[in-house]
């Protein structure tokens, strides 16, 4: 080869490693049309046709190579291996060519000992490779060639020491030369390294250089695969076979019929090419297994063991034919037999496989089956161990033999109401592995696994990405349908079958369509329908009797669920008799299968449903400690004694037999949490702790244990094991429950402490490990509120983390990103919050911006209806609230706000929005924050009652409570809504209505229930004002003085003045309640502080019309309106100083205002409207007021005789 073409060389090379024989010997025909008669590519295809098997042709061109420079010693060499593998060997020859070779040995030139080196290398006897490549460069110490190859050696050493060396010899061949040989040695080596920019960097150089190197582009190929950037990996390949070189993996087509047909044409080409290849004949044989035709593919691993008997891939194809063809007696001798012969070997994964099918075949119990699986996939995952992602960790991979693990897990029937057996989280940890390498097949089954283990939002994801790649895949309809029948959504379900038949006909011919249309029609009441489709399905091959080789025939567990949803259906229908019969052939069918005891356990349910109590436990106690079911049994038997009969102890009973029969950590967690259920924690936290001392480094435990202490208010005692749990695991869920706990007990500056050593690690880019870093974070938020020190920074910091979360989640766990997608809009609103605190609106409103284009159905999000008001864009705000609410009439957060806020600009219309939330969800009037809002709303209207009826329906509720009883106090204190503490408007005495209202507010403040600080606060401000309103002067005083405490610390301060105001003026102190109520005058508004600075306002405006001082008065009133159109006692006091200035007309338009906004119920107002227009001689009108007034109020004083009467004489001629 010419001594600068370097890339011939690497290219003969590469065919030549990879074992592409064909292709190495094509292409030297190729460049021996360059370099004509050059020996050493002469060479490498005599050595391609040795390993074709074309052993006289070899040692022709061989011998004619012997005495050529550079290749005389490789040559012998390759002469030796010739004449040994002959079928006669001629002894002569080789005797002359060992001598030969040690002569040559001894005078060969440094480019002899180079090729001598590379053939080592390439045959893998690297010690050999080594020795002769140290020869080399002892005579030419700067050979780059010589170095580049050693470095290769050490590469692909086994030990580790010599490959981190392999870098020095890379770079020290490469350091005057551009050797691609080199730089594809450099690149694997950062590959392996798995340091994938330098090494696409190193391949992108090699490219540029050599843009029709195949290597090259293979190599770059792979690392496109191990960043999982299928797209670029597409593009590679494409430029690939255009190239002309095609490589396809069997083991990566997901049983696909047409790839696996085309394959096994491949193979068969290539054994009719070699006949006594006993690999080839293993791989025909492996395709044939694919196609399920066992007998042809026993055949030829029979021959391949005839070639070689020393073949392992022969003898597991054997015996897994004999498996799968039904032949369980002699395929297990014949795998005793080959685990003795192989025992030297030690345990492979191949053989734990067989074992765990032949263990399912001969019916032995699950936990065999499942253990010898999780040996198999073990010792398979080892052999991956350290190999960087590409096609070689894809053929060893073997996705076939994964897929064959998880579905012998998924062939385990599942227990109802039991925990997810370990077989799928075992099926889950394989898919997860592999899913990103191959999402193909796998993507199908780990949507079954997550069904199974009730992750419905990450298999309805998986779902969707099988839908957009494959919409005609029956199965997947299937699922999809099985997936809404989970979730309770039926109507969904019959849909998608629909859809399912319209892409593939086929679908109606699957038993499976049958069982989840049947399924669904008895989840929507069409009971009749139900029935008629299950008997049909009983009809069909298969369900009565396992049918084999059919495709489409149920598994063993769909098989009984058939007869036992059929039951069903019959028992709601009515018809108990013809139930009883299909459970009775369900028993007589299924009787020892593994799915018998379900089959009995479904009887008990049917005994119960006939109330047939004592049947039901006679079924269950014959369920024995070894059966499957023995722990479902024993629940089922518990909650019997304790729903049943009422029998705790023999409930208690129940769940101390699982730990006799089965002791263990996790049994006595059943017998806890039976205790919990019972209400008795002291009990319960006895067990737990015996649970822990079975498994102390189970946090899982611990936690349990903290759970109960705080139930029991043990708060001391749970932080304690708090703190043990995490002395002996430092699980983030423990920080953040200790976290959590410290900060509901306000030991603030120990949950600030624990957060901050949770927040103390190397900065790890784990996706779970930043997750959690969110959560921490967020409620270390919350702690520093709660000390009033500064968070935006905390927030900030929150937010960038969030963001690079975000950013990862559809590559690694896409599944979450819905949940996620409501975390980063929570954050966006925490910020928002503080900025709206700081008065920065702007800000403000980019944050809320941000969270409605994450989660537009956030409650919080809604806050930027608030900031929108605040910044005056008042129909803005209610257009969000508006558009919102059209989005999801259910929102209540939402409905209270906007409320609030058409209050606020005079036309309180919100009654369609009840409709529609009451036809969105007929349910939605029993819901907690519907009797809110609709109390809300008619406090506005002024209907009092009604306005009390619907608040004591969500009083009782944890969300809404606070809110509800907080206004319920309110209303209780003062319905007519007086300007409570004013002058103007005063009533002469109080009346006994007062006192009842201030008895029940206290009453109803007995139920408040703070669950933070801010919430204590707020109770203190209405206990006092309770205070304040009884009007007892020690009282008032105790009030005055606790409202001034606060104010002083500045805790709820405009609320905790307006309180001491009111009490002030209570007890004759006018200056200073002024100056109180003058310093919340000049605060600047916000919705937070609406009330409190509307109430401010209408009190010092009533002391300023008492002293004759209108103009501050006005500007008082001014205010009112601006922030509130419908403040209905600011027109009030504003008709009054017209009234008072005998402006009768001007009054009358004021008190038109106020009696509007008061929705013409206050009877003092319409009085005052009916003299003004009486007095600005409008009768008419003053006599329609006094009609509208005696309608409410029959009896009220004096507007008969002094308006009403004279306003009809008036009117008279």
């Amino acid at each position: 080869v010419s001594c600068t073409d370097h890339a011939t060389l690497a290219y003969i090379i590469y065919f030549l490693r990879e074992r592409f024989y064909r292709q190495a010997i094509n292409s030297t025909v190729s460049f021996l049309r360059t370099y004509p008669n050059d020996s050493v590519i002469l060479f490498f295809k005599a050595f391609g046709a040795l390993n074709e098997g074309h052993t006289q042709e070899a040692i022709r061109e061989l011998t004619q190579l012997r005495d050529k420079p550079q290749t005389s010693l490789c040559s012998v060499m390759a002469l030796l291996c010739a004449h040994r593998q002959s079928e006669t060997p001629d002894q002569e020859a080789v005797s002359e060519l060992e001598a030969c070779l040690k002569t040559s040995r001894r005078t060969a030139e440094d480019r002899d000992l180079y090729f001598a080196a590379l053939l080592y290398w390439i045959l893998g006897r690297n010690e050999k490779a080594r020795d002769y490549v140290e020869r080399m460069l002892k005579m030419s110490t700067t050979s780059s060639q010589g170095l580049i190859l050693k470095g290769w050696i050490f590469l692909t050493s086994e030990n580790e020491a010599h490959r981190s060396q392999a870098i020095r010899y890379f770079d020290g061949g490469l350091r005057d030369s551009k050797d691609v040989f080199g730089m594809m040695g450099k690149a694997e080596f950062f590959m392996l390294r798995q340091n994938q920019s330098c090494a696409l960097d190193m391949i992108s150089q090699v490219i540029a250089s050599h843009p029709n190197f195949i290597p090259a582009l293979v190599l770059k190929m792979n690392m496109f695969m191990s960043f999982h950037d299928w797209e670029q990996t597409a593009e590679v390949a494409e430029r690939w076979v255009c190239q002309g070189f095609v490589s396809i993996c069997f083991q990566q087509c997901g049983h696909n019929s047409v790839v696996v047909q085309m394959l096994t044409a491949f193979v068969q080409r290539a054994v009719s090419r070699a006949p006594d290849n006993s690999a080839m004949d293993c791989e025909l044989g492996y395709l044939l297994t694919l196609q399920g035709k066992y007998k042809e593919a026993h055949r030829w691993y029979t021959k391949a063991l005839n070639i070689d008997q020393g073949s392992m891939a022969a003898s597991i194809g054997m015996i897994k034919c004999q498996l799968m063809d039904g032949q369980v007696e002699k395929a297990s001798q014949q795998l005793d037999f080959f685990q003795e012969v192989q025992q030297s070997l030690g345990r492979s994964a191949e053989v734990s496989l067989l074992q765990a099918i032949l263990a399912q075949k001969k019916g032995a119990a699950e936990e065999r089956v499942v253990a010898l699986l999780k040996e198999a996939t073990e010792l398979h995952l080892q052999t991956l161990r350290g190999l960087p992602h590409g096609v070689d960790y894809l053929q060893r991979l073997n996705l076939n033999f994964l897929l064959q693990v998880v579905s012998m897990h998924l062939d385990i029937p599942l227990e109802a109401g039991q925990l997810p057996p370990f077989g799928l989280k075992h099926s889950t940890m394989i898919l997860e592995a592999v899913i990103k390498a191959a999402p193909g097949l796998f993507l199908y089954f780990n949507i079954y696994n997550c069904i199974c283990e009730g992750d419905q939002a990450a298999a309805q994801h998986f779902l969707n990405l099988c839908m957009d790649k494959e919409p005609t895949m029956p199965e997947i309809h299937l699922l999809q349908a099985k997936l809404h029948v989970h979730t309770g959504d039926y109507r969904k379900s019959l849909s998608c079958l629909e859809s399912g038949v319209s892409h593939n006909f086929e679908l109606r011919q699957m038993p499976q369509y049958n069982l989840i249309k049947a399924r669904a029609l008895k989840g929507i009441g069409e009971l009749t329908k139900a029935i008629q489709c299950l008997r049909m399905l009983t009809a069909m091959p298969g369900v009565r009797r396992a049918t084999e080789g059919r495709e489409t025939s149920l598994s063993l567990s769909e098989r009984v669920s058939v007869f036992l949803e059929l039951a069903d259906a019959l028992r709601l229908n009515g018809e108990q008799h013809e139930a009883a019969n299909v459970m009775q052939d369900a028993i007589w069918l299924f009787k020892e299968t593994p799915e018998e005891m379900r089959v009995m356990v479904a009887n008990v349910d049917l005994a119960l449903a006939k109330d047939d109590v004592d049947t039901a436990l006679n079924v269950l106690r014959t369920i024995t400690p070894g059966n499957s079911c023995y722990i479902q049994g024993k629940e089922k038997m518990a909650n019997i004694y304790l729903e049943r009969m009422r029998n705790k102890k023999l409930y208690i009973e129940s769940y101390r037999e699982i730990c006799q029969q089965l002791p263990g950590p996790h049994s006595k967690i059943l017998l806890a949490d039976a205790f919990m259920k019972i209400q008795e924690p002291e009990k319960a936290i006895e067990v737990y702790q015996e649970a822990v001392k079975m498994a102390p480094k189970d946090a899982t435990f611990v936690k349990k244990i903290c759970q109960a202490l705080v139930r029991t208010y043990q708060y001391d005692k749970a932080v304690e094991y708090y703190m043990t749990a995490l002395s002996t695991s430092m699980n983030d869920s423990v920080y953040l429950e200790l976290a959590e706990l410290l900060f509901k007990l306000q030991h603030f500056e120990k949950a600030q402490h624990i957060l901050e050593k949770a927040l103390e690690h190397e900065n790890n880019t784990s996706l779970t490990t930043m997750m959690n870093d969110v959560k921490l974070l967020r409620i270390l938020v919350k702690v520093l509120h709660a000390q009033n020190e500064p968070c935006l920074e905390t927030l900030q910091k929150i937010y960038e983390l969030q963001q690079r979360v975000v950013r990862r989640l559809p590559f690694e766990q896409p599944e979450k990103s819905d949940e996620q997608r409501r975390v980063t809009a929570a954050i966006c609103c925490e910020q928002a919050k503080e900025y709206h605190y700081s008065n920065d609106l702007e800000k403000a409103e980019q944050c809320y911006s941000e969270a409605l284009n994450h989660c537009p159905d956030d409650t919080e999000v809604s806050l930027l209806g608030d900031v929108l008001f605040r910044k005056n864009q008042k129909e803005e705000a209610i257009s969000l609230y508006t558009d919102i609410l059209h989005q999801n009439p259910g929102n209540f957060h939402a409905l209270a706000r906007l409320i609030h806020m058409l209050h606020r600009v005079g036309r309180l219309d919100v009654l369609p929005f009840f409709v529609k939330c009451e036809s969105h969800s007929p349910t939605a009037v029993k819901e907690p924050g519907y009797h809110y809002c609709k109390g809300l709303y008619y406090w506005h209207a002024y209907r009092v009652k009604e306005a009390l009826k619907h608040l004591s329906q969500a009083r009782g509720d944890p969300e809404w409570g606070e809110e509800t009883v907080e206004l319920m106090v309110r209303i209780c204190l003062n319905p007519d809504r007086e300007t409570f503490g004013g002058e103007v408007f005063k009533r002469p005495e109080q009346d006994q209505s007062e006192l009842i209202g201030v008895n029940m507010a206290q009453e109803l403040l007995k139920t408040f229930r703070p669950r933070s600080k801010a919430s204590q606060d707020k109770a203190r401000i209405l206990y006092n004002l309770c205070l304040v309103h009884s009007k007892e002067p020690e009282q008032v005083e105790k009030a005055v003085l606790m409202m001034s405490e606060m104010a002083g610390k500045n805790v709820f301060l405009e609320a905790s003045l307006l309180v001491a105001a009111q009490g002030l003026l209570q007890l004759k102190q006018f200056p200073r309640a002024r100056n109180f109520l003058k310093r919340i005058s000049k605060v600047q508004w916000t919705h937070a502080i609406a009330e409190d600075f509307e109430k401010s306002c209408l009190l010092l405006a009533d002391m300023y019309i008492t002293m004759g001082r209108n103009t501050n008065a006005e500007k008082l009133l001014n205010d009112c309106i601006q922030h509130n159109m419908s403040c209905s006692k600011a027109f009030e006091y504003k008709g009054y100083m017209m009234e008072n200035d005998q402006r009768y007309k001007d009054a009358a338009e004021l008190y038109e205002l106020a009696w509007k906004y008061s929705h013409c119920v206050d009877p003092a107002v319409g009085y005052r409207l009916a003299f003004n227009y009486l007095r600005s001689k409008n009768y008419t009108l003053a006599i329609d007021v006094c009609h509208q007034v005696l309608l409410e109020n029959p009896d009220y004083p004096q507007i008969r005789d002094e308006i009403l009467d004279r306003a009809l004489r008036s009117l008279r001629p």
